[in-house]
């Protein structure tokens, strides 16, 4: 998926590239059907795979997109819809004009006092309603906070997230999430909770506030 107008499900036409991580390609499109722009994210398949990599790609796909579909918050990016595409598991979500928390810090060095207050609370109040929910985002960072054009704070990609009640897909030994904000329990390898998300949060707040993460 790299061409400008493709048409991905028959539904949604690309338009631009918006970023890409370790987990994928973020793509901005417009839903044809509904007719409002939303964000599509690209899962990698490696050429290493084999088919049981891409299969429990695949499931993680869905499931991500199942897991993060109960969470409706003002402060959370939203899934609308899972697709395929030239047989790539693909997430439809909402699309916010903003540039992430870690882009603005590169830029700007620290936020001010009263901003970071804000962020911080903001954020908080997304988690809690994860939280409610069963849901442990597990890579709360500065790059999966977004700040919108118009001032609107959301946080975003569950892509690794995971629900308490359901057994994690990933395969055993792989460490999921970002070192300099990931928990120690998570690193140690223990059970993970929602206590995870909360050192994810205090380490990007301190990153907002020092200019630099905590380790």
């Amino acid at each position: 998926m790299s061409a400008r107008d493709r048409l991905v499900a028959e539904r949604y036409r690309i338009e631009s590239r918006l970023g890409s991580g370790a987990m994928g390609v973020v793509w901005k499109a417009w839903d044809e059907r509904l007719n409002r722009t939303v964000a599509i994210k690209e899962l990698h398949l490696r050429h290493s795979f084999d088919e049981a990599d891409v299969a429990a790609m695949k499931r993680r796909a869905i499931r991500e997109g199942r897991i993060t579909a109960k969470l409706m918050h003002r402060h959370a990016i939203a899934v609308f819809d899972v697709v395929e595409q030239d047989d790539r598991p693909c997430l439809v979500m909402e699309y916010l004009a903003s540039r992430s928390l870690e882009a603005v810090l590169a830029e700007q060095g620290t936020l001010p006092v009263a901003e970071v207050a804000k962020l911080g609370a903001d954020v908080a109040a997304a988690l809690a309603a994860a939280h409610d929910a069963r849901i442990v985002h597990r890579d709360v960072k500065p790059g999966n906070v977004l700040i919108g054009d118009d001032g609107r704070i959301k946080l975003s990609d569950f892509g690794i997230s995971r629900n308490r009640a359901e057994h994690t897909i990933t395969s055993t030994g792989i460490l999921l999430g970002t070192p300099s904000f990931i928990a120690p329990e998570i690193a140690a390898g223990e059970p993970v909770t929602a206590k995870a998300d909360l050192w994810g949060l205090g380490a990007t707040l301190f990153a907002a506030s020092e200019g630099r993460p905590p380790y």
